[in-house]
């Protein structure tokens, strides 16, 4: 139990502050404004991944409500991954109307303007009735894109003030090599959810809820401290982006995620509770113990994975700014966003990548733990829409944070300062 204040997180980042933070920013339509043109529309926001568009013309569309804009991405002739606003040049009808695909060109279904791979315009029916038409000028308007370790981001900026790489090194660096590419996408969950961006991402960002909400689903895989609470290993809080490390109970299935793939030790210990207390989660992981196509060496894992290397590592948090939340664990990791849609409103899309899975008992592995993190995500989702419903009430005008919530209070700082520089300049 916490004594002193030098065992606080926060007295590492004394920017922070330790006191109320303001509730307006959730509930104001016009702060929301502000944020979507002094964040949204000028940061790197993730849209997807490279698997999805392995092979020269496939694509997807990502409508992105929070920039006002609809992009297309695609991968060209030479395997480069190119972005474009959904706009065709003469008249401004949508190019693509199909959401993913594979095409040679992409032609507009108006009047058959055609554009290649990158963009270029190549096809103008009756082209000799235009007036000095030049067609080097009516291209599609390319969208900045660049992918780090496999996550393609895009940025509204035609010349962003950061790379891609230098807006993630600073926090990230280190995770740089995690096994993005060995695993895939097992399951996934889309759903619109009344409730600011923040608020949610914030649900998602602190573990203090965790042997609350959690209760009846996974409270027995924490690492509990003497308060009962699942206090965090460590936090790094960055001057956008943040980070949190947690411990888990060795001894249960969800708590020891390295036992499916390391066995031996790992999984006689995970086993050693939940043999007897869940019978299913223990059927589970006996099925699928040696079922991984790929081998997930801890001592493989790059540097800045469980960076406090505690023998009862669960996962570590890392949020990207300004609304992407990874989940790393030993071989399996979840990857949430949460894109603003309204001041009160947002799309939720979420996806947990896993191993491929060799056997049928691999596979009943994978269905099991679909199931169980579905119903930690219904949990985590059940407070949200409750919560903004009581922000909007005005009945309180402040958020009471503990040391845990580190994350809350550093991501309200990082969206105030920003808006607060951007109103200055």
């Amino acid at each position: 139990m916490m004594t002193t204040q030098e065992t606080f997180f926060t007295d590492r980042y004394p920017e922070l502050g330790k006191g109320p933070v303001p509730v307006e920013p959730y509930i104001s339509p016009e702060y929301y404004e502000r944020e979507k043109e002094q964040i949204f529309k000028k940061t790197w926001l993730q849209i997807g991944r490279v698997e999805e568009i392995p092979n020269a013309g496939d694509f997807f569309v990502k409508e992105l409500e929070v920039c006002d804009t609809e992009i297309i991405v695609v991968r060209n002739k030479q395997g480069e991954i190119n972005a474009f606003h959904n706009v065709c040049a003469h008249r401004m009808n949508q190019i693509m109307y199909e959401k993913c695909g594979n095409t040679r060109k992409f032609f507009c279904k108006f009047h058959g303007w055609a554009y290649d791979l990158n963009g270029n315009l190549t096809g103008v029916p009756e082209e000799e009735c235009f007036f000095d038409l030049d067609r080097k000028e009516y291209g599609l308007s390319q969208v900045s894109c660049e992918v780090w370790q496999g996550f393609v981001f895009v940025n509204m900026q035609r010349n962003p003030e950061q790379s891609l790489s230098e807006f993630m090194r600073p926090v990230f660096a280190d995770i740089e090599g995690y096994p993005f590419d060995k695993l895939t996408c097992g399951f996934q969950w889309t759903s619109v959810v009344n409730c600011n961006w923040k608020l949610a991402l914030d649900a998602f960002q602190e573990a203090y809820h965790v042997a609350y909400i959690h209760g009846k689903s996974i409270a027995d895989a924490i690492d509990k401290g003497d308060g009962g609470s699942m206090r965090p290993l460590d936090a790094i809080c960055g001057d956008l982006h943040r980070r949190l490390s947690l411990a888990g109970n060795q001894k249960s299935v969800y708590g020891n995620p390295k036992a499916v793939t390391s066995g031996g030790a790992a999984a006689a210990e995970a086993l050693s509770e939940s043999g007897g207390q869940r019978p299913i989660a223990a059927a589970a992981l006996r099925a699928g113990m040696g079922s991984a196509r790929h081998q997930f060496p801890l001592d493989a894992l790059p540097e800045g994975v469980n960076w406090t290397k505690s023998k009862n590592w669960l996962f570590d948090i890392n949020v990207i700014f300004p609304d992407f939340y990874v989940s790393l664990r030993p071989n399996y990791y979840q990857a949430y966003t949460f894109r603003p849609i309204a001041h009160n409103k947002i799309l939720f899309e979420g996806r947990v990548y896993y191993p491929e899975m060799t056997t049928a008992g691999g596979r009943f592995f994978l269905e099991y733990m679909k199931v169980v993190l579905r119903d930690v995500l219904l949990e985590d989702m059940s407070t949200l829409e409750r919560t903004q419903a009581a922000a909007e009430t005005g009945a309180k005008r402040f958020m009471i944070l503990q040391d845990s919530e580190i994350l809350v209070r550093h991501g309200a700082h990082v969206v105030d300062r920003l808006l607060t520089e951007a109103q200055a300049a």
